[in-house]
């Protein structure tokens, strides 16, 4: 296959050529005016390495998430849709952020041929969490349960690669122990943690932190809290929802500043939930019993303007970044693929470069995606996918 293109973004830079792929790797970047027949002409469009994205509850419709009634054939159907949901956004590959109930589904799909963004592992965020929210009041958590986390990575067949959990619960750094034992990183997540605790909780193995920003303790000038610590240790990696909103451009921006190499550390992620691309209009999220609006943006709203999920998929975090708070393309596209595909192991991933897998994503001047290649396979294409979203989300909750 050779796809042309006058924006081609490779680690030395944006490069003018043809793309030569050849069963599933990138063979070379020929001249382009090299004579041959083009496959998909992508002459003025923008070719980047696939999105990685590492935290993704679900999209377009389907949910990894309270599942527990469907058969496991349900199940692996809604995994093949939001696979394919995250190949309409541009996502080459993924952790699936799911519930336990899932693992399995998601075992018995990854044997098999995918139609859409490929699995590296899954991600479980929790159950061991110590959420608090502004008003500090604490709803509570689950005891740690070794038997369970062990249950848990049995089912997962080893691939369970990342775990959250809070390291301030009685029991947790057994948890990480176990879990690092067995290859699985660990990450800081949902936790109450000052400044010096969360330091200290990084030695025993964590190396990874959870939305960094949201739901931790927040830098005060008295108390830097767990955010200043997962912002000075030089050694943890750092997930970031870059869509402008979970976290104001201007603290980006700060973040990007104070950390030691931020665009070898931090990893572009959406947090996404069903709702990530859903049409514009009012939806009713079930037994929620709340009432929310989808704008113009993805933007998940309720009618007071509070952020109700994560519904912007990481493309439109990468337009964000480059056109408001002005990073530059090269340093993005490390966050969004190179650095998530170096922190699990998928080291044939994330660069556009002779050699490395034909995971690419082809979008506008508007980062609309247009084609999304998995290891030269067109999982995506505009002209001919257009009814990805789940039509049974829209007749349960579409209002």
């Amino acid at each position: 296959m050779y796809i042309r293109s006058k924006r081609i973004y490779t680690p030395e830079g944006c490069v003018k050529g043809i793309l030569h792929l050849e069963d599933g790797k990138i063979v070379d970047i020929l001249n382009y005016n090299a004579r041959v027949m083009s496959d998909i002409d992508a002459d003025d469009l923008r070719i980047i390495p696939g999105i990685i994205d590492t935290h993704n509850h679900g999209t377009m419709g389907y949910s990894l998430m309270g599942m527990d009634n469907q058969t496991e054939e349900d199940k692996e159907k809604v995994f093949r849709g939001y696979l394919k949901g995250l190949a309409s956004q541009g996502v080459t590959a993924c952790l699936p952020t799911a519930d336990h109930n899932m693992f399995k589904a998601i075992v018995n799909v990854c044997k098999g041929d995918i139609d859409g963004a490929r699995p590296l592992g899954i991600h479980s965020e929790g159950p061991y969490l110590n959420r608090v929210g502004e008003k500090g009041i604490d709803t509570g958590h689950p005891d740690i349960d070794l038997k369970y986390v062990e249950e848990m990575y049995n089912d997962s067949e080893g691939m369970l690669k990342l775990m959250g959990v809070a390291p301030e619960l009685e029991g947790s750094r057994e948890l990480i122990e176990y879990l690092t034992s067995k290859g699985v990183r660990v990450a800081f997540t949902h936790s109450n943690m000052n400044y010096h605790e969360a330091l200290e909780a990084f030695k025993w193995g964590i190396t990874v932190t959870t939305h960094t920003a949201n739901v931790m303790a927040g830098i005060h000038h008295r108390n830097m809290g767990g955010l200043g610590a997962c912002l000075l240790n030089e050694d943890v990696y750092n997930e970031l929802i870059c869509d402008g909103l979970h976290v104001s451009n201007e603290m980006i921006e700060l973040m990007l500043r104070v950390k030691k190499d931020p665009y070898g550390k931090f990893m572009m992620i959406s947090d996404n939930v069903p709702m990530a691309g859903a049409p514009v209009g009012r939806y009713n999220l079930g037994g929620m019993g709340l009432e929310v609006n989808i704008d113009e943006k993805g933007y998940c709203l309720s009618d007071t303007g509070r952020l109700c999920g994560s519904t912007v998929p990481v493309i439109k975090g990468i337009k964000n970044m480059v056109e408001n708070v002005g990073v530059g393309m090269k340093n993005v596209i490390r966050m969004a693929s190179e650095n998530p595909a170096k922190v699990y192991g998928a080291t044939n991933k994330g660069r556009i470069e002779a050699g490395m897998d034909a995971d690419i994503t082809i979008i506008n001047d508007d980062y609309d995606v247009l084609y999304t290649l998995v290891e030269g396979k067109v999982v995506y294409d505009h002209k001919k996918d257009t009814d990805i979203f789940n039509n049974t989300f829209l007749d349960m909750f579409k209002l």
